[in-house]
């Protein structure tokens, strides 16, 4: 139904304008929130997909124009409700209805327009976007509203999955809250000494000697249990704990490789996980420094594995970094190679070490000559770049078989290992078939 406050919300078009897109600017909402409670109307949130990408590409201009056109679109396809520009590439349409047809038939709109081509005049971009509703409710402002659509979007913008338009229900309500208080704990977790790593073996599969451990966090929190990292490390990410989160895992990952020196002879490395929060902080290059001197670990020990997710930020980001820490000596590694960012042309721009093969190849080796196929190309294209290759997800012998006459030599998963405490670590004869 159309909301009371509609008239007002409408005199404000043309007000407090972005001085980029022309679009009112974020200051309406608190204006607008504050004429009347219940009735200020619903809220339509806009988050365009790997913008930053776009800036890193192609140049901020280009960004710029990007910013303008959706602008442009928006005004276009919302009328007449109201379209804000919050803040970089986040928009947001404040729907003169509370109705939840209304919205989503605007938010449709929206999301077609938002996917028409972009011409540069030198080529061409395709943009998407994550699109959250919030419908006007009870007592809530428009920037609670606001609140709950990026909510709603956030689960979605971290997968990357369909469908692209969510609408903010109740039950999102109880899981929003349930969030702020887990991010809260998280906050105090390492001052409280709750976080923990476990150590999966990276594993020679002829000799069956772990060659590397991969780092793992855990959470043990005092209430909940064990908090899963699927859990709690999107959520460093989201609150910008990550950057310390990260050194922390690294530091004590460290320590241990060094402490394994003299138990293990020939001494494993370690690798730690990379986030694209970590590679943005300017911080990034200093904190390995700051772990390696702490714990006295010569760089060659260390490795730090890269999602290919993390190649969506593009690579003006991501290989100075990583280019940094490798002249320190640190080995790089490219993981879950496979799952839909990476190319032939990455692995040629990266500086690299090795590339970790995602479980997925393995899991279907075993029943899909599409799979043996590919794999086999995989592995004879990375060894001809002279990269090291790690194969994820070995759960059974026919896995080992298969992935040793491909050519595989180092594997990982739990027909080898599962992760564990540091003092529960076995260095050789690893395998199901060991004793």
């Amino acid at each position: 139904m159309e909301i009371a406050s509609a008239r007002g919300i409408d005199s404000l078009h043309g007000e407090a304008g972005d001085p980029l897109t022309g679009l009112a600017g974020r200051e309406v909402l608190d204006r607008a929130g504050r004429w009347t409670a219940g009735g200020c109307g619903s809220v339509i949130l806009i988050d365009l997909d790997q913008f930053k990408a776009i800036n890193d590409t192609y140049g901020h201009a280009t960004g710029d124009r990007v910013l303008r056109e959706v602008a442009r679109r928006l005004r276009a396809v919302a009328a007449p409700h109201l379209p804000v520009r919050l803040s970089g590439d986040e928009f947001a349409v404040v729907v003169l209805s509370s109705s939840r047809a209304v919205c989503q038939r605007v938010a449709s709109a929206i999301h077609e327009a938002i996917r028409a081509p972009v011409e540069l005049g030198d080529g061409t971009l395709y943009l998407d976007a994550g699109i959250g509703i919030a419908l006007a409710y009870g007592e809530l402002t428009l920037w609670e509203l606001v609140s709950r659509a990026g909510a709603s979007i956030r689960p979605l913008k971290r997968t990357g999955r369909l469908p692209r338009i969510v609408v903010y229900d109740d039950h999102q309500h109880g899981q929003i809250l349930d969030t702020l208080a887990l991010s809260l704990d998280l906050r105090g977790a390492l001052a409280r000494d709750e976080l923990v790593v476990h150590y999966q073996p990276l594993v020679d599969m002829a000799s069956r000697r772990a060659e590397g451990f991969e780092a793992l966090v855990r959470w043990r929190h005092p209430i909940r249990g064990v908090v899963a990292p699927l859990r709690f490390v999107p959520l460093a990410e989201d609150t910008g704990l990550m950057p310390e989160l990260g050194e922390w895992v690294l530091t004590q990952a460290c320590r241990q490789a060094r402490a394994w020196e003299p138990a293990a002879g020939e001494a494993p490395y370690v690798s730690v996980n990379i986030s694209i929060r970590q590679l943005e902080d300017p911080e990034f290059q200093r904190r390995f420094e700051r772990a390696l001197e702490r714990s006295g670990l010569e760089p060659s020990r260390l490795r730090v594995e890269v999602a290919e997710s993390v190649l969506a930020a593009g690579l003006s980001v991501v290989k100075p970094r990583l280019a940094g820490v490798r002249d320190m000596g640190v080995g790089v590694l490219l993981d879950d190679f496979g799952t839909g960012y990476s190319s032939l042309g990455y692995l040629r721009e990266l500086p690299l070490d090795g590339v970790k093969l995602d479980r997925l190849f393995t899991r279907d080796l075993t029943f899909s000559p599409e799979a043996w196929s590919l794999a086999r190309s995989i592995v004879t294209m990375i060894s001809q770049l002279g990269l090291e290759l790690i194969a994820e997800g070995l759960e059974t012998a026919a896995h080992l078989a298969q992935l040793r006459s491909l050519g595989c030599q180092i594997g990982q998963g739990f027909y080898f290992a599962r992760p564990e405490r540091p003092e529960r670590l076995r260095f050789h004869r690893l395998g199901r078939s060991s004793s």
